[in-house]
């Protein structure tokens, strides 16, 4: 753009006894310094023409300023101590005016940044002003005696800058945008903009005051006020951060305390600290390094620095939880939450590190790094001693009815129901560090897979101890096998089907059906051995009557008090519960109905008091778990 700049007329009048008369009498440097003081004086003129624009103003500023470097260089001390004569006298003139803008506002209990844009500008120019002369007097100290005035001015800026300090103060106090809720949703926060790596961006301070704080940090700085610029600056950040993330519900709480704290508590906590930490690191943090940026400078030391001690604490009390955490008792019930501890580190890893990887940051990373090590190690041996926990269980009482054993229950909705989340991790935990082979790693073959194999072994070892306690042996196999079959279904109905493997799948059922066989065998072979042809003499005698008579008599007696006792046991799983009154009825119902059929001939219809009908119809009542009594009297 082409500026045109206005024609200035000087007047000839000006110039008069600059005309070299007499060459010989007056020395060319002489007369050059006498040309040199006539410009000075005619661009001081214009100068103090208020008509003129303020581009004109510096044009003749810059001239004014390149001329008397000119006159200083000339070396003629009478010309040099009249310029520095005037040039002391304007730049006291210059004080004065700022002093009384400066001093005006001292009385006065309104904010300049509230006053309005204008008032405010024109206070950090009175500023600018005080701190352009001060290094002018501190300039003429050398060979001036401006001690004085030097000293007032030094009194007036420090003045101006308690004042900027206040000001700065009260803008980030009262110019801050609300805290936002830990459930930070994209679209929900007014003045926040969800960025490209998921962050939600916020802008803490209402943008219309940024171009007034970075003029104040500028002339403060400018001024040698960094350090008090910088200090107040934290001091109010952190108290801010400090205030919203206790609203968030971040709080102190020590070792001691957790120690003795109700686990109902403990695990509330926990929860909240995990929203806690990732909003503070993914919305907040982000927002003050923003703000920093904006104020100091991307590439201004002092932006991460400050930014370090505003977030210190925060992150110092949010690590200092993880800490205790970690170094509580290594309960089951705490494995999931460290887990969740550990991934929500894991989460904002990167983010930390993008922050506080400058110089003075290495302890907050130092801790990040600690207390994340001390979650995963301390979340990995509650895992491992998860398998002596289960065979510690005590064995008292046996479980009424044989049915699945709120162990088993406990222990497979345990890793079958919140453990799959967690595979990926707990598999890194487990291997102490990333897998970084090219070849993948079958599921079954992980470390993970091995522990829970594991596992599973311990609870079917303390469930044989268990198994012990039942007096029967058939009620011991009943037990056995509903708790094997349960394992087995939760198994294949998990997401764990396939670090399990289907070889320990085919053991289980296996196994499951062993028991099955063995129930059958040993409730059912004396019951069936009444039936049996040993005994019964050849021919139709009378005598033959009789021990079949017998026979029947001691099945049916049999048969009952089977009925009266396992009607009263349990089996849950309806399908397991129909395949094992299929194999009753495979090995009791057709070796009666083949009973009777051989001596039929022998007219014993009379002495049977079930026939196989009946005998299936009563085999639906067991392991319903409700003992009934048997009053059945055929028709």
């Amino acid at each position: 753009m082409i500026r045109l700049i206005p024609t200035i007329q000087f007047p000839v009048s000006r110039f008069k006894g600059m005309e070299d008369t007499n060459v010989g009498m007056i020395s060319s440097n002489h007369l050059r310094q006498k040309s040199l003081i006539a410009a000075h004086n005619l661009l001081r003129e214009l100068e103090a023409n208020d008509s003129l624009p303020d581009d004109m103003r510096r044009i003749l500023a810059d001239l004014d300023s390149k001329l008397s470097e000119l006159t200083l260089e000339s070396n003629t001390s009478e010309s040099v101590q009249i310029l520095r004569d005037r040039q002391l006298s304007d730049a006291k003139e210059k004080l004065k005016s700022a002093h009384k803008k400066i001093m005006g506002w001292e009385s006065k209990t309104d904010t300049i940044w509230e006053s309005g844009p204008e008032v405010a500008w024109e206070y950090i120019e009175s500023v600018k002003e005080i701190v352009c002369l001060l290094g002018l007097f501190r300039s003429l100290c050398v060979e001036e005696d401006v001690t004085d005035v030097t000293a007032q001015a030094e009194d007036i800026l420090q003045v101006a800058m308690a004042r900027l300090e206040e000001e700065l103060a009260h803008i980030l106090a009262h110019r801050r945008q609300a805290c936002v809720s830990s459930e930070v949703e994209d679209d929900g926060v007014d003045g926040a903009v969800s960025s490209s790596q998921g962050d939600t961006i916020l802008d803490l301070i209402d943008p219309e005051s940024i171009p007034f704080l970075k003029s104040i940090r500028k002339v403060m700085f400018d001024g040698k006020y960094d350090q008090e610029f910088c200090e107040m600056y934290v001091k109010t950040q952190k108290d801010a951060l400090e205030e919203c993330l206790i609203g968030l519900g971040m709080e102190t709480v020590s070792i001691d305390e957790l120690i003795k704290m109700p686990w109902e508590i403990m695990a509330s906590k926990i929860k909240i600290w995990t929203q806690v930490l990732r909003t503070t690191v993914q919305v907040y943090f982000s927002a003050e390094k923003q703000l920093c940026d904006e104020i100091f400078g991307e590439s201004e030391p002092h932006a991460s620095l400050c930014l370090i001690n505003i977030t210190k604490s925060s992150v110092t009390c949010l690590f200092n939880f993880g800490h205790a955490i970690a170094l509580g008792p290594h309960t089951p019930e705490k494995l999931f939450y460290l887990l969740d501890m550990y991934e929500v580190l894991a989460e904002v890893k990167e983010k930390i590190s993008s922050l506080f990887a400058v110089e003075g940051g290495s302890f907050v990373m130092n801790e990040f790094k600690e207390v994340m090590e001390r979650l995963g190690e301390s979340a990995r041996v509650t895992f491992l001693g998860f398998g002596n926990v289960i065979l510690s269980d005590p064995s008292t009482d046996p479980f009424p009815g044989g049915g699945v054993h709120p162990l088993s229950s406990y222990v497979m909705n345990y890793i079958t129901v919140y453990l799959p989340d967690y595979c990926k991790t707990l598999n890194t935990l487990l291997q102490g560090k990333e897998n970084t082979s090219s070849d993948p790693v079958l599921p079954e073959k992980s470390l993970l897979a091995i522990h829970l194999r594991s596992i599973a072994a311990q609870l079917k070892s303390n469930l044989e101890k268990k198994s012990q306690l039942y007096k029967d042996a058939a009620l011991q196999h009943v037990f056995l096998m509903n708790n094997a079959h349960y394992i087995q279904q939760k198994v294949i109905g998990s997401e764990l089907q396939k670090i399990f493997g289907d070889e320990w799948i085919r053991t289980q059922i296996v196994n499951y059906q062993q028991h099955a066989t063995s129930y059958v065998r040993s409730t059912w072979s004396n019951v069936v051995a009444s039936l049996r042809d040993d005994g019964i003499p050849p021919g139709s005698g009378s005598g033959v009557k009789v021990i079949l008579k017998e026979k029947i008599r001691v099945f049916s007696v049999a048969f009952e008090e089977v009925y009266r006792s396992q009607t009263g046991w349990f089996i849950r799983d309806e399908q397991l519960k129909e395949e094992l009154r299929i194999s009753i009825s495979q090995k009791v119902i057709l070796a009666y109905q083949s009973f009777i059929g051989r001596y039929s001939k022998y007219d014993i219809e009379k002495y049977v008091k079930y026939d196989s009908d009946d005998l299936e119809n009563l085999l639906r009542d067991f392991f319903e778990g409700s003992q009934k009594s048997l009053n059945y009297r055929r028709r």
